[in-house]
Parts: C-alpha cells; structure tokens; sequence
C-alpha cells in the first residue's frame, strides 16, 4: 500500500475513533520512542528527532501521542508538508487539540499558505482560549496578516454582569477589635465592618499583535472594568490597565517583555496605581493527553502608589515571579499549575513593613458539552510582614485562599452566558486583617475580531 494511501485509511480510522472506538493503550516502546525524540528535540537536533519518529511512521501512525510529536518534529526540522498530515492525523482524533490547531496554522505559515494560516489561528482564537494560548495565538495571526494593508491581529471582548457580594468592602464581620497594645477592645467605624450589596458590571479588552520582522512582533494591550454596588457606593470599583512591548515566537518557546500600566479606583476616586516590567516565557506546545505538559514562567516587578493621602502607607516596590505547567488528562479536561513568590519592599511607612508571599495556583477546564463549559481557578498564599506592630505585638501573618468557579454557555459564535461564584478567605494573627467574601453573579461575555 502506497504511503498516501495509508495516511487515508489512518484519517479514516482516526475518525472512527473519535466517535466512539476505544483508544489503546499506549506501550512501553512508544514511550520510549517518544522520549528519546523529545531528548533530541530539547538539545536542537530537530532532524534527528524527525528521522527517528517518522522511521516508526508503519507502526505507531492514528496515535494521538505519536501524531502530535511527528508533526512538532516535522515542523522543526523544516517539513511543514509533512507536519500538516501528522497534524490532521491529531484533529481527526481530538478537533479541539490546541498545539495541534496551533501548529497546523505555523505550518501553513511555513508554506506561505497565509489564508489558511489566517483562518486556523482566528478559529482558535474563536473559542477564548487561556491567557497564554491568546497570546502565542495574536502573535501568529499578526504574523499571518503581515502582508496585508493592515497588518494587525486584533481581539476583543466586551462583558457585563449582575450579582451580589457578601463583602463589598473586604472587612472584618465584628465591629470590636482586641488590641493587645491597648489592653482594649476597638470599635471599627462602620466603613471597615463588613458590608454585603448587590452589584452590575461593565467590562472590555482588546489585544494587538503587529508582525515587524522575522520572529518579532509588537504587542499591546488594554482593559477596563467598572463595578457599581446599588447601595454602598464608597465601595464602588473600577480600573483600566494597559501595556505595550515585543514578543518573540520561536519554534519551542514564546516570549513577551511588557512595560505595564494599571490605575484602580475605589468609590469613583483614584485609589492606586501601578508601573511594571513583565518577562513571561512558555512553550509553544500544547500536551497531548497524558503527556507530562508543557512548562511556562514569568517575573513582573514595578511599584504600588495610592494617590489619596491616607491610603501612601502602603506604597511599596514589588517583584513577584512564578513557574508552573499546563497538561491535559483527556481530549475534555486542561489544568495548569503554578508556584508564586513575591516581595513587596515597603516606602511608605507600614506598620506591618515589608512583605513576602509564597502561593500556588491550579486552575482547569472542562467541557461538559458541544456547548458547555466549566472552569475553575483555586490559589493559596501565605505572606509575612518583616516589622513588629507595637500596637498589635506582633509580627503580621496572613493566609488567603480564593475558589472562582465559571459555567460558560455558548449562545452564538463568540457569545456566551456564563455563571460565575468566587468565594474568598483570609485568616491573619491581626484581627483586623481577616475578613470572608462570598460573590455571585451572571453576565455575558461578546468577543470581537
């Protein structure tokens, strides 16, 4: 049988497949196999790694596992034509399979293909994917519109939302505070006891991507929100945030460096602004299910600065960096896990003086249906400040723990309904610090492209 009739009937026996077949297992010598590719690929001998994968082409082809990693070989060692058939091979099994969507749309670019390099990132970009596969996503579409007049690769989003919170202004629930200092009770004014309301929302973005030469491209970005309670408006929010800088997507990593800006306001005044760097790096791979995953990072630092008088006790210089990863355990389920640490150096005089915070973070989606979805975004930290409160006697502990869960409907094309319940609590060895929050609410959410 000549070869691309075999790459016929595996289309076809993939196909089979995805609609109810049973997968088998995959055996020791494919993991093997798939090992020692991955080892060439890690120390660049990309044809290496090609030679060997498509040497077992006979025996291993309509495997997802064996597919997706033919085809990233493929495309590394400069044969996107072949990369697009593994690729296929991939979508015929799981049509949602993000790295291969993603390099399928590379490979077009490879050939020179743009139209179809356009369509398949803008596909993709469709479904609102994590923050990290927008961005390589933007990066490749700006690159698969560079020969356009425009050239840029733009996305949007527009949302609004009804709820209610049980703590609009994040305080304590007792109105008197023991104060070791004192030897005394402390009655709290009624602003800092905590205050339930209900609320609406307002929220957009927009993201650009503008190839400039080669591998490097322009980025920007910009969001606002704007959160009024119907009775407790001091405790209103709202902020708008921008950042411009470059990105470079190379053929196993992208990374973005950011000059970022972000002004909070609380009851319609400016309440703090914030300036930072930011340097993020991930693989441009996605996993295929039950590999081990593919690795990402980041390292921001910048400054807090609280316009209002009383508020520049807490003004502090940041840097805070982490690193985790992104694995799939089937074609239905993604989670991410990463570990946070940070260090606040405090510059305006706070009693609790400065910070250090240790966290970790795992968030996952699932889909429950051809229209239905679920995520889930679950972190702990724990802070400790350097200074000895001479009012409290003691040095501050916090520990604070955030659960959001989402439903995602999709009613139209970049259109969907979506539920969302966050619950939030923060223990601390100073009273006056801890505080439970429990939010609700429904909206929808519109993309633009």
């Amino acid at each position: 049988m000549c070869r691309r009739a075999r790459h016929l009937v595996a289309l076809l026996l993939a196909a089979m497949l995805a609609v109810g077949s049973c997968h088998v297992a995959a055996q020791p010598a494919l993991d093997d196999l798939l090992a020692r590719a991955s080892a060439m690929t890690a120390a660049g001998r990309h044809a290496e790694a090609y030679a060997l994968l498509s040497a077992e082409e006979d025996t291993h082809i309509g495997e997802l596992g064996y597919d997706y990693a033919l085809g990233r070989a493929a495309l590394s060692a400069g044969r996107p034509d072949r990369a697009t058939i593994a690729f296929a091979r991939v979508l015929a099994i799981d049509p949602r399979h993000a790295g291969a969507l993603i390099d399928t749309g590379r490979a077009y670019l490879a050939l020179g293909n743009r139209a179809q390099a356009e369509v398949a990132f803008a596909s993709l970009l469709a479904l609102d994917p994590p923050p990290a596969i927008r961005a390589q996503l933007l990066v490749y579409l700006g690159e698969a519109r560079a020969g356009q007049k425009a050239g840029f690769a733009v996305r949007g989003y527009l949302s609004i939302a009804a709820g209610a919170s049980s703590n609009v202004n994040q305080a304590p629930g007792q109105g008197g505070i023991f104060v070791p200092g004192l030897q005394g009770v402390v009655q709290l004014a009624d602003q800092n006891i905590r205050k339930g309301d209900s609320f609406a929302s307002l929220g957009g973005g927009i993201e650009v991507a503008k190839s400039l030469r080669g591998r490097l491209s322009l980025i920007g970005s910009g969001e606002f929100i704007a959160r009024a309670n119907a009775h407790e408006s001091e405790f209103d929010v709202g902020g708008g945030a921008g950042g411009v800088g470059l990105a470079w997507a190379g053929e196993q990593y992208l990374v973005r460096g950011q000059v970022q800006i972000l002004r909070n306001t609380l009851g319609g005044n400016a309440s703090r602004d914030v300036k930072a760097l930011s340097l993020d790096i991930s693989e441009t791979a996605m996993p295929a299910p039950g590999a081990f995953g593919v690795l990402f990072g980041f390292l921001h630092m910048g400054s807090y600065r609280h316009p209002p008088e009383e508020l520049k006790v807490y003004d502090a210089d940041f840097v805070s960096g982490g690193a985790g990863l992104t694995t799939r355990f089937d074609e239905k389920s993604t989670v991410s896990v990463a570990l946070v640490a940070g260090y606040d150096q405090d510059k305006g005089g706070n009693p609790s003086g400065d910070r250090t915070g240790i966290g970790g973070r795992i968030a996952g989606e699932r889909i429950l249906g051809p229209k239905l979805r679920v995520a889930a975004i679950a972190t702990l930290a724990r802070s400790r400040y350097s200074a000895f409160d001479a009012i409290f006697l003691t040095e501050r502990k916090d520990t604070r723990g955030d659960l959001e869960l989402i439903l995602r409907y999709d009613l139209a094309p970049k259109l969907e309904a979506r539920f969302g319940a966050w619950r939030s609590v923060q223990d601390s060895n100073i009273s006056i610090y801890e505080y439970r929050r429990t939010d609700w609410w429904v909206g929808l959410w519109k993309g633009f492209d």
